[in-house]
């Protein structure tokens, strides 16, 4: 059974559409759907079905894409075992994670491990948490990583706390909060989990608090939040991390700075641990040391830009 074939069938198969897989891919339109042809006349049966703009697998298709994840994985694990003597880290890693801070924290990372191993291809998926740890998901990653509420599977690579910011401008006009009973008189700005409203959960030294204000802003991606509470819309409970260039710029401001989260656990659990290859190795050790003390990232970060509102120009500046 031809290897490229198997590859653009699963290319295909993960995007239901042969144009999307072409354009992705970068190859012709036509070499893939030769190689499904050839494929399906190999097996003698169909392997997908048109519905409206979307290629959908029969059952036969079903079938052969489970085993053609694991055809290609272990022809991935057999080419790092051949080429294992070598000084090239090569081959393709295959990552899944929660998407909540994508570009300010994977993307990062992954940058760091392209500039050390530029000849591994990366394939970064993120996921909902109930499809990411679906069986189906697995078969198809080397890799996944996630923010954790409490205790699981894998490594922990580092930990987080979340806590309040807010603008300058909404300060200015609602007032600073010193303890978290003033924050009944705020407005925040709220992030819906797949189980409902995250509340406020802080803690300072043995006293904790459990919070959900008053909203008008409910959004299920923090980018959303944090751009909402730049431009003075209410308050948002963020990392810090995630935080740190709107402070160091003036954008935010910490609220209660006494007041955090309990810390929440960043961790990655490789899906096949007993076929390891160096390229994962590789990344492991990336990952560790991305997140060892004292380690500086010097790529490029994302944030928000300062807001420009026309409507609330300072008085004597131009138009």
């Amino acid at each position: 059974m031809n290897t490229e074939a198997l590859a653009s069938f699963v290319k295909i198969a993960e995007l239901r559409s042969l144009s999307a897989a072409a354009k992705l891919y970068g190859l012709p339109k036509s070499t893939l759907s030769l190689r499904i042809k050839q494929l399906e006349a190999d097996l003698n049966v169909a392997l997908f079905e048109r519905s409206g703009r979307n290629l959908l697998l029969t059952e036969e298709g079903q079938t052969l894409l489970v085993h053609a994840r694991q055809i290609l994985q272990s022809c991935d694990t057999a080419r790092a075992a051949v080429t294992e003597p070598s000084d090239d880290v090569a081959g393709t890693l295959r990552i899944g994670a929660t998407g909540e801070f994508g570009t300010a924290f994977y993307a990062q990372m992954l940058i760091v491990f392209r500039r050390l191993y530029p000849n591994v291809d990366i394939e970064l998926t993120f996921f909902s948490p109930h499809v990411l740890y679906a069986a189906e998901s697995l078969d198809m990653l080397d890799a996944v990583i996630s923010w954790d509420d409490g205790e699981a599977d894998g490594e922990t690579l580092s930990t987080a706390t979340f806590a309040l910011f807010a603008s300058q401008s909404y300060i200015d006009r609602m007032g600073m909060p010193a303890l978290p009973a003033d924050l009944a008189e705020h407005l925040g700005i709220l992030y819906r989990t797949p189980r409902g409203l995250q509340q406020w959960r802080l803690q300072k030294g043995g006293a904790q608090e459990s919070i959900l204000p008053r909203s008008s802003l409910i959004a299920n991606d923090f980018w959303t939040i944090k751009y909402f509470a730049v431009a003075g819309e209410g308050i948002g409970y963020l990392p810090h991390f995630f935080t740190d260039i709107e402070c160091e710029r003036g954008h935010l401001v910490p609220l209660l700075p006494d007041w955090t989260s309990a810390e929440r656990r960043v961790s990655i659990r490789v899906t096949r641990p007993h076929a390891r290859s160096r390229k994962m190795a590789a990344f492991m050790d990336v990952c560790r040391r991305y997140f060892s003390p004292g380690f500086m990232f010097v790529g490029p970060r994302y944030y928000v830009e300062a807001i420009h509102d026309p409507i609330q120009q300072k008085e004597g500046t131009e138009p």
